[in-house]
């Protein structure tokens, strides 16, 4: 629905631009076409004007953010998630987005929202948004003696990070994944073995100083085996985490010095023990387990319009706590254990509960919830003839 053609040169046989757009729009008017015409310095511009202003438009040279300011900025060639930004930002107009100075919108939006902002301009001299080949963020270093300690590897990695992340911030990109490749000396053999330090990063960062800790702790908990002879670090690209702030919203830390402090942890506590707790779809009691950390924001769940009902929070001992129980009738009377310890006033129970015989998950116990002399109410069961506290009640 758009035709773009040059009429550089047409000044001979017709005279001025108004004279030529004249002569397009009576030769157009001969043919039954009805169109908005435009004229312009470059055919961005061109396109972008006879697309949404209606009739003719002559836009002279240096006059185009005058005349295209006004336009909204869903008028721009640009992807949903793009705009998405834009109006987030507040940027309701191709003048708005203009006024935007260079330098940020490249740090925030890479050379997509550049385009834009040429674009708003009335700058920009490409009508063919061409695909990008995929560009490769690797780098590669021999040494010239084999280095056994991790001090002189981290000097290096070092480099490596500050290179790449620059070019990543230069064209818009950051971090998803790095790949330390160690090349370990092996004088008994031809071929070089290889020892690889993986971080998949659940947050796309561009910091990298923060990526060299990173790196440092997962290298001292898991060290090669040899002396190095060459380091290659490779980068899989993502696209930044772009978060709008709320004005009510708690402070909450800064991704990169989070990410620090989770490496941090699992370095000392180990990598199944950090993480976001997920619970699982059985009835196997306390049955969850620890996954990479979630940093995604809940959707905000609506006030509840009656008054919820008085539940009691049980806070599991982990692990349960090893008791001697008296038992009279089938009912507990007398608990006996290192930390807690009385005589049960009320029980409830037992509830049985087994499941999962085929897994080394399998449980078959019985539960009972008791109250002692100082009112306080505990979990109890009972598994293969041992009595254990399981929790405490709130």
């Amino acid at each position: 629905d758009t035709v773009v053609f040059s009429i550089a040169g047409l000044g001979r046989l017709f005279g001025d631009t108004n004279q030529i757009v004249s002569e397009i729009s009576r030769r157009g008017d001969e043919m039954k076409i009805t169109a908005n015409l435009a004229v312009a310095a470059n055919p961005a511009a061109a396109i972008l004007a006879a697309r949404h202003l209606r009739g003719i438009t002559t836009i002279a040279r240096g006059q185009e953010p005058k005349i295209l300011g006004a336009l909204p900025v869903e008028a721009l060639p640009a992807d949903p998630a793009l705009l998405a930004t834009l109006e987030r930002w507040g940027i309701a107009t191709l003048g708005d987005l203009a006024a935007l100075p260079e330098i940020g919108i490249v740090e925030r939006l890479g050379e997509a929202g550049a385009r834009l902002r040429r674009l708003a301009l009335g700058q920009e001299t490409r009508i063919l948004a061409a695909a990008t080949a995929s560009k490769t963020y690797t780098a590669r270093q021999e040494l010239d003696h084999p280095a056994a300690l991790l001090e002189p590897l981290l000097f290096i990695i070092s480099a490596q990070l500050h290179e790449l992340t620059q070019q990543l911030q230069q064209q818009g990109r950051a971090a998803g994944r790095v790949i330390v490749t160690l090349e370990l000396d092996d004088n008994h053999n031809d071929n070089r073995d290889e020892f690889t330090c993986t971080l998949d990063l659940p947050i796309a960062m561009r910091d990298p100083k923060a990526l060299l800790k990173q790196v440092q702790l997962s290298l001292e908990a898991h060290p090669p085996q040899a002396a190095t002879i060459a380091v290659r670090l490779t980068i899989d690209p993502a696209a930044p985490r772009i978060v709008q702030g709320g004005l009510f919203t708690p402070a909450a830390p800064e991704p990169e010095k989070l990410q620090t402090l989770l490496a941090r942890l699992r370095a000392l506590a180990g990598e199944a023990h950090v993480g976001s707790p997920e619970i699982l779809n059985t009835h196997r009691p306390d049955a969850h387990r620890i996954r990479a950390c979630a940093f995604e924001t809940s959707p905000a769940e609506p006030a509840p319009t009656t008054e919820p009902p008085l539940h009691l929070a049980l806070r599991y001992f982990r692990p349960p706590l090893a008791a001697r129980v008296t038992v009279h009738a089938g009912l507990p009377q007398h608990i006996f254990s290192d930390r807690i310890s009385g005589i049960v006033v009320q029980a409830a129970g037992p509830w049985r509960t087994s499941g999962e015989w085929w897994a080394e998950t399998a449980w078959d116990r019985d539960e009972w919830d008791v109250v002692l002399q100082d009112r306080a109410i505990y979990r109890l069961y009972v598994a293969a003839d041992r009595w254990f506290l399981d929790g405490s009640y709130d």
